[in-house]
């Protein structure tokens, strides 16, 4: 058996075009630019867009050398048969559970590949159906420490099937990987997507996938910090740095979950901040958001560095250039950030705190929310102008009433200190109004009901009718678990569309010990039929998100496909 353990490749690298690329990557994969926002983007000269600090594309030079690993292992790969095939462990040296498998066959066949599980109820498996006689497997959901079965099965167009079973054995989990315990199981209700795992982003250190056993059954061996999430081609935008022992996360890569690396930026460290003492800097702090045009909106510090995350920018996909940025400060009176008494680090004012945005396609808007305000706002993509703010009345000025969403119904609460606002489906077929799922944290941190304050954290489902201003409670899960699930600061609320689940982050317990993620039913009286909890990991490495993804995404065939033509 021809078996490689793994070539070292340079972490921050962005694809070349040429020959002997592995999963290649074309423009049919780039999501089509959107006539309002390309539109919107362009309105905006780069005379007026003065942020000091764009991305900056990678140099050619690190290119250069992701090709050259890549003609490594097809040269090294040359003669591997299905009997004896070539095997090569983490081949982009950033996905330790992951492995490359390459063989030929005499004759044209589709080729299904399964890792077997430990337990028996839990296989990963994937079939490339078309048909070829080169084949080059993505392995994916190998565990950790452990000498893995996969079983490779080729069936040609006549029906003559082949099986070989091959074992790849993995290297323990690193320190700072916590410790899964899964407390609830109901399997027959959880929904996962096919070859799916439950992913875990932190606020620092490894990002992490593991199954309904809580086996984790993949990492990426770099850091990351708040930014991964999936883009519409499958890819994942990943906010990472030049090396672990780095005091700033600096990099942003755009990668599959088999560490290729198809673009990425350097971010620079002069603005960064961290948010408390002993944990890294950096200067994209919370999240990222992909447009319709595949251009991606970033929240970042203000650029003079008096105010923390208060900023939002648009870059340019493919170059880095900044097409447009948003100013918060421009949103409100002067006094509300000039006289916010919370500063932040190096005596700058985190006065907004933004920790989410999201784009909204039905009216060319940005949902965003705003930790230290308790408040969930929508304002105009292309003027930056204030459409609606869900907000306790409390403390605003006269010229600002006329955007205040107004609650109604005698349960009706607003957010406080909340994160992650997320679009819902149209669920009232109204279009009026917008069904908004949020993370409320329930800290009155400028505004709020001080009584019910801390009490407890909770995953609430808003009806906001845009038109008349008023808005109503349909569905909240976490004040039934008390003040023991209370999460003063991170945490999430994700929609899960086939069950109509939610998958909830209760991610601060017990003052950041603990990260519960928990699923439940969407019903008067919800149901938890999945929980688990992270442990044992340093400070900062709590769970800031959960998502579930598959390993495979929908796109795998088209975007995944290995080749070797010029």
């Amino acid at each position: 058996m021809n078996k490689k353990t793994g070539i070292p490749i340079l972490a921050a690298v962005i694809v070349a075009a040429g020959a002997y690329f592995i999963f290649t990557y074309t423009n049919e994969d780039f999501t089509p630019q959107e006539a309002l926002v390309d539109q919107a983007e362009k309105s905006v000269s780069a005379k007026e867009v003065d942020y000091k600090y764009p991305p900056t594309p990678v140099v050619d030079t690190l290119m250069k050398k992701q090709k050259k690993v890549e003609q490594q292992i097809l040269k090294e790969s040359e003669g591997s048969t299905f009997s004896d095939p070539y095997i090569n462990l983490d081949p982009y040296n950033r996905s330790p559970l992951s492995a490359l498998i390459v063989f030929e066959t005499e004759e044209e066949a589709e080729v299904t590949f399964t890792v077997k599980s430990k337990n028996g109820d839990a296989d990963i498996t994937k079939t490339i159906h078309n048909l070829k006689t080169q084949h080059q497997l993505p392995v994916l959901g190998l565990y950790p420490n452990f000498e893995n079965t996969v079983v490779i099965e080729a069936r040609t167009e006549s029906g003559k099937t082949m099986k070989n079973t091959v074992t790849i054995k993995t290297s323990e989990l690193p320190e700072y990987i916590p410790e899964i315990n899964i407390k609830t199981l109901k399997k027959d209700l959880v929904e996962m997507p096919e070859n799916g795992l439950t992913f875990a982003v932190p606020s620092t250190k490894y990002p992490y996938g593991f199954d309904l056993n809580g086996d984790i059954r993949w990492y990426s061996s770099e850091y990351n910090s708040h930014v991964f999430k999936q883009l519409e081609n499958g890819n994942f935008i990943f906010l990472g740095k030049d090396s672990n022992r780095g005091k700033t996360y600096n990099r942003l890569f755009e990668i599959n979950l088999m560490g290729k690396i198809y673009n990425a930026f350097k971010i620079s460290a002069e603005p960064a901040h961290s948010e408390a003492k002993g944990m890294e800097k950096t200067l994209i702090h919370h999240d990222i958001s992909e447009l319709p045009s595949g251009n991606l909106v970033l929240t970042v510090h203000d650029d003079d560095g008096e105010y923390l995350e208060d900023t939002m920018i648009v870059i340019d996909r493919q170059t880095g250039d900044i097409l447009k940025e948003f100013d918060l400060k421009n949103l409100f009176p002067k006094d509300v950030y000039e006289n916010f008494e919370n500063d932040g680090e190096e005596n700058a004012t985190d006065w907004f705190h933004q920790n989410s945005v999201v784009y909204d396609e039905s009216d060319t808007s940005l949902i965003i929310s705003g930790r230290n305000q308790d408040a969930v706002m929508k304002i105009d993509y292309e003027t930056g102008d204030v459409i609606w703010t869900l907000a306790h009345p409390e403390g605003w000025s006269d010229a600002y009433e006329k955007y205040l969403i107004k609650g109604q119904g005698e349960d009706f609460k607003y957010p406080g200190g909340q994160h992650d606002p997320t679009i819902l489906p149209d669920f009232d077929n109204n279009p009026d109004t917008i069904d908004l799922l949020i993370y409320d944290n329930n800290v009155v941190v400028t505004r709020g009901d001080e009584e019910l304050s801390e009490q407890f954290s909770a995953a609430t489902h808003y009806r906001i009718n845009e038109e008349t201003l008023e808005a109503e409670v349909i569905w909240t899960y976490g004040k039934e678990r008390g003040p023991e699930y209370f999460t003063n600061i991170i945490g999430s609320a994700k929609y899960m569309q086939e069950s109509g689940n939610i998958l909830v982050d209760f991610g601060w317990v017990d003052e950041g010990k603990r990260s519960h993620i928990v699923e439940v039913t969407e019903d008067e009286e919800p149901k938890v039929v999945f929980e688990a909890v992270a442990t044992d990991f340093p400070k900062g490495a709590w769970v800031y998100r959960s998502q579930r993804y598959s390993l495979y995404p929908d796109t795998w065939e088209r975007r995944y496909w290995i080749s070797n033509e010029e």
